[in-house]
């Protein structure tokens, strides 16, 4: 079984780079899709802020079941 999947996952996470750079997507793992939209929002973040491509991404949008649930400025 997939630990990401986006046919399944709760959460979608949409990462807007600064210009000239690929945007990406990643999704909610499988086994936060009993927590609460806002938690699983948080962990997200809360890897993404790790990651390399933190630091040249604008904005960060959160959907859940096709619907914009948040979004988090990045400078």
């Amino acid at each position: 079984m997939p630990v990401f999947a986006p046919e399944t996952s709760k959460i979608k996470m949409v990462i807007l780079t600064k210009s000239k750079e690929s945007n990406a997507v990643w999704w909610s793992p499988l086994n936060q899709n009993k927590r609460k939209s806002e938690s699983v929002v948080v962990s997200m973040l809360q890897r993404f802020e790790k990651h390399a491509l933190a630091k040249i991404t604008n904005v960060v949008q959160f959907y859940e079941n096709g619907n914009l649930i948040a979004t988090k400025k990045l400078s």
